[in-house]
């Protein structure tokens, strides 16, 4: 954690907006929290009220006259049996393992999705006059994606290899399931198939692109032929078109696979038909899927001859009427063979077909994906935690493009930050002498 420097509200921002937020924080300095528990010792039940300290921190707010250290009271108790003190259950107010209390943590994860660490502390301290340094709100961000891929992971063979973004924001393991506890809804927006999506990007490590530069110089002063890509990590995306949320996401430092790829689309079970680009690692588990429209023709262009000729040439006019008559044949053709298989994405009033044929909407989810991230990170661990962040505030989306919009997931789910950081601070207790006996008799 580095050493926080003294801070000053920001005269541009309306002082009396951020004094009415501080002073709702202030309401709680010196409530006294923490509901009677179990012994954590012994685990016994009947305990008395023993005291109770005063210096739990609740949230440190940015005043004219400097630091305010807003704390709450926790009431302590003492077990009957073993006599043993401890704090009472303070989960209605704090996340096990924060330091602040929840509406500060989920202040933190709320920018943390579309702001860099560095920029939330700048946030925090402008717009609400809160003080919480880049290197808490990395830990809680991390903290966060650690709880996402334990509590809704796709695993093979006990290893986790992808999250589960339909279990986070509805509770259903597949779209099958969501289209059984969701029909109403579905039925209600007009929503008749759906389509799932996959692909993946690769945002850049730290440091990759300078690598990048000095290796090419190297190579080009050896003559050999230049690197393409930086090092960068393996971020792979399914995505609900209709739904306009993410289903799956993976962000890892190794190459993508087909493991991987059977991870990120078992999410994707029950959709009217599967959509990537021309990844090999989709072949054995999608046999059926429909290719990429884009992808397909930019494959196909490379190797014909007649783009080669008018390139050359210079014809650039003749090239692009080329290229948009190929894509009308292609577009006719896939069309039909859509149509036929899946009818109700076939709009009869206005003659067209309102499936995808291309991967286009994930190509913009990656990248804003990578574009959301702002900086390049070293560590797979924090690039997991922003991922992850930037694609549950896009899913749980309430404005899109340029106006007020209301995603599925943030009408009809059931996502909160609590549901993943956990309703109580209090570890796990330890049987009790009754429970064995129990179990033996």
């Amino acid at each position: 954690m580095h050493e926080t420097e003294e801070k000053t509200l920001n005269s541009l921002v309306p002082l009396g907006l951020i004094h009415a937020f501080q002073s709702w924080f202030r309401g709680f300095q010196g409530q006294r929290v923490g509901d009677p528990r179990p012994c954590p010792k012994c685990g016994e039940t009947t305990v008395w009220k023993n005291g109770y300290r005063t210096d739990r921190l609740f949230a440190i707010l940015i005043t004219e006259d400097g630091f305010d250290e807003i704390t709450v009271e926790i009431q302590r108790y003492q077990c009957s049996e073993c006599r043993h003190s401890y704090d009472g259950d303070i989960g209605e107010l704090f996340y096990e393992d924060c330091e602040y209390a929840k509406p500060v943590v989920d202040l933190c994860l709320f920018h943390a999705a579309k702001n860099p660490f560095h920029a939330c502390e700048r946030i925090l301290q402008n717009q609400y006059g809160l003080q919480v340094d880049r290197d808490t709100i990395q830990r809680y961000a991390e903290l966060f994606g650690d709880e996402v891929a334990e509590q809704h992971s796709v695993t093979i063979a006990g290893c986790i290899l992808s999250m589960n973004f339909l279990s986070l924001l509805f509770g259903v393991s597949t779209v099958d399931e969501l289209k059984t506890e969701f029909a109403d809804e579905l039925a209600a927006e007009d929503i008749d198939g759906l389509v799932g999506v996959a692909d993946e990007t690769y945002p850049a490590k730290k440091g990759a692109k300078k690598d990048l530069y000095e290796e090419n110089m190297r190579r080009k002063q050896e003559g050999e032929n230049p690197k393409k890509w930086p090092e960068g990590f393996t971020v792979g995306c399914s995505y609900l078109t209709q739904l306009g949320c993410f289903a799956g996401l993976q962000c890892r430092n190794t190459a993508f696979a087909r493991a991987l790829a059977l991870a990120l689309v078992f999410p994707l079970l029950g959709v009217d038909y599967w959509l990537t680009d021309d990844n090999d690692c989709y072949n054995d588990i999608l046999p059926d899927r429909v290719k990429c429209l884009v992808h397909k023709l930019r494959t196909r262009a490379r190797s014909d001859e007649r783009v080669s000729e008018l390139h050359e040439a210079g014809e650039l006019e003749e090239l692009r009427e080329y290229l948009e008559d190929e894509y009308e044949t292609a577009y006719e053709e896939i069309v039909a063979t859509l149509r036929e298989e899946h009818p109700s994405f076939w709009d009869e009033d206005e003659e067209e077909f309102n499936g995808p044929v291309s991967t286009n909407a994930i190509e913009g989810g990656n990248w804003r994906l990578k574009y959301g991230l702002g900086v390049p990170y070293a560590r797979c661990h924090a690039a997991r935690a922003r991922t992850s962040l930037l694609a549950l505030r896009e899913s749980m989306s309430t404005f899109t493009n340029g106006e007020p919009a209301e995603s599925f997931a943030h009408r009809h789910g059931s996502f909160s930050f609590e549901q993943v950081l956990g309703e109580s601070s209090t570890q796990p207790l330890p049987p009790r002498k009754e429970d064995h006996v129990t179990q033996a008799a």
